[in-house]
């Protein structure tokens, strides 16, 4: 049985949480299909695959080593070679530039300039994302140091 898709003015029902959106809130179904958009929306879509993903701790940790150009794609995606990425990693003793804490290569993330796209050194994912959501801004990121500095820190003080 097929599901009828109601299209309204540039919008479409999700199938999935039954709401009403705009047509940029759903993806291509690609391939020869690719003119056509998936039944249900992006947020749903991102949700089921993290679900997935936390159920299935082992299917992913089979495919990821089966994948042996796991490694090879993300690096060529910031137009670095792997043994370029795995210098960087050892010289930083395989711990993330930032907190220091050791982390593996393939829960590594590569941190680059958005603006020249230059590699700059290997972070924890987390602190990749707090890089990110700081904007890359060092006037930001003093700003938060002054912040935690008169309202207090919970976190443990780095000795470096």
């Amino acid at each position: 049985m097929q599901e009828e898709v109601i299209v309204i003015n540039q919008t479409k029902v999700c199938t999935t949480c039954k709401q009403n959106k705009p047509l940029t809130e759903y993806r291509s179904r690609g391939g020869k299909l690719s003119h056509l958009l998936k039944s249900p929306c992006n947020t749903c879509l991102y949700k089921a695959h993290r679900e997935w993903v936390e159920k299935n701790p082992d299917k992913v940790s089979t495919y990821r080593e089966k994948d042996s150009w796991t490694l090879a794609k993300r690096v060529a995606r910031h137009n670095l070679t792997p043994e370029e990425f795995i210098n960087k990693y050892n010289e930083q003793n395989k711990c993330c530039g930032i907190c220091k804490s050791e982390i593996d290569l393939v829960n590594s993330a590569i941190d680059h300039n958005h603006n020249t796209g230059s590699f700059r050194g290997v972070l924890c994912k987390q602190c990749n994302r707090a890089l990110g959501m700081f904007k890359d801004d060092k006037v930001i990121l003093s700003n938060a140091i002054e912040y935690l500095t008169k309202n207090g820190s919970y976190a443990m003080e780095y000795t470096n």
